[in-house]
């Protein structure tokens, strides 16, 4: 008897001991794929991020672009002898219109909420707008605002690349071109600048 009483608290000993190393090893082996599952979770929100077109237009903040094509009419390329571009200067002729989105805010209007500002240089003035973006894909130009330099009359290209920003809803972007695309599927399709041109400020 004092021996099989002498032998339970090994017993039990033993037993308590086993229970603590497979507790401790399923903690264990849960922790390992949980870390895993983190990190495949943390890409799998970063591809998701990549693929919202607000997200995609918001990381473009600042970049100026080149219209290249309106329409079906393509805009040449700047020529090398026109104007150095200054701040606050219009780059002169033979220099393709420019659009640079920024996140400044507009101060804001009756009925307006949260717009932030847009501008650059058209074909003879400078100009700026307020601009909504979202949800997706959708976007919209208002309070076009530019200088008074006259252009060549009421159909003017001018006047037509003004008309199509206001008639922009929706955008289509990637690394090298921007498309601003009105709702009858009209476009200005604007590529990357390789030079900053600030925009009028308003």
């Amino acid at each position: 008897m004092l021996v099989r009483h002498g032998r339970r608290p090994f017993v039990r000993s033993s037993l308590l001991a086993a229970s603590v190393f497979l507790v401790g090893g399923a903690a264990y082996a849960e922790q390992r794929p949980r870390s895993g599952s983190d990190s495949s979770s943390a890409a799998r929100s970063a591809a998701r991020d990549a693929a919202v077109p607000e997200v995609v237009f918001l990381a473009r903040l600042g970049r100026t672009w080149e219209l290249a094509r309106m329409g079906t009419q393509d805009i040449p390329a700047t020529r090398p002898g026109a104007a150095a571009r200054r701040p606050g200067r219009h780059p002169g002729p033979g220099s393709r219109p420019t659009i640079r989105v920024t996140a400044d805010p507009v101060a804001p209007m009756p009925g307006d909420s949260g717009t932030s500002h847009a501008g650059g240089w058209s074909f003879c003035n400078g100009y700026g707008a307020a601009y909504e973006l979202g949800p997706g894909d959708r976007l919209r130009f208002r309070l076009l605002q530019s200088t008074l330099v006259g252009c060549d009359g009421p159909d003017s290209l001018e006047t037509r690349c003004f008309r199509a920003l206001a008639r922009t809803r929706r955008f289509e972007l990637d690394s090298a071109t921007l498309s601003l695309v009105a709702e009858d599927g009209s476009r200005l399709t604007f590529l990357a600048s390789p030079e900053v041109v600030e925009p009028p400020s308003n």
